[in-house]
This record gives structure tokens, C-alpha cells and sequence, in this order.
């Protein structure tokens, strides 16, 4: 009986490993997905900014073509794009960068690892 008890021991303990191991190879590709979406909302957030700075400049642009008397429909034409979108860019200011309280995520998840 005795040998019988250490069989199903061993059975069971072979058991909870395979499937503690499946477990950390799921764990493993959900972190490595999660990751994944992060880096790319990360590059999103920089490319944004990046595109930001960028209208702001193209803004000034305007500014200035405005400043020397050009109208917003010689601008548009000048610059071959539609009239909305001079106005949409014209004296677009430049932008500014969030706090660092801003960025991080927030909520009961992140406070405190398990």
C-alpha cells in the first residue's frame, strides 16, 4: 500500500509540474503580447508628438506666408493643400510635453506587484 501511495504521489507531483509549466509558457506569451502592444503604443505616442512638432512648424510656415499678405486661398493654392487644412495648421502651437504623472498607468493592477 505503501508503494502504492508513493506512486500516486510521484504521479500527481509529475502532474502539477507538467502543468505548472504549461502555465509559465502561457504566462510567458501573454507578457511577451502585453509587451508587444506597449511598444507600439509607445512608438505611437512618439510619432504623435513627432507629428505635433511637425503641424506646429508647417503652422508657422503659414503664419508667415499670411504675415506677407498672402491670403488663405493663395496659401492653400501656394502650398497645394485644402483651404481647411491652412486653417486647421495656421498658428497651430507648438506642444508641449506631459508630465511623467500623466503617462504612467494608474489603477488597482499597478500599485503593487503580486
Amino acid at each position: 500500500m505503501a508503494k502504492a501511495q508513493q506512486d500516486a504521489r510521484e504521479r500527481a507531483r509529475a502532474r502539477r509540474l507538467a502543468v505548472d509549466a504549461e502555465r509559465i509558457a502561457r504566462d510567458q506569451k501573454v507578457e511577451d503580447a502585453a509587451a508587444d502592444y506597449f511598444a507600439g503604443a509607445d512608438r505611437i505616442a512618439e510619432l504623435s508628438a513627432e507629428i505635433a512638432q511637425t503641424e506646429a512648424r508647417m503652422g508657422q510656415a503659414i503664419d508667415r506666408l499670411i504675415e506677407l499678405g498672402e491670403t488663405q486661398a493663395r496659401v492653400a493654392a501656394l502650398l497645394e493643400i485644402p483651404a481647411p487644412e491652412v486653417k486647421r495648421l495656421k498658428s497651430k502651437p507648438a506642444p508641449t510635453q506631459r508630465p511623467a504623472a500623466e503617462t504612467e498607468p494608474t489603477g488597482p493592477d499597478t500599485d503593487q506587484p503580486e
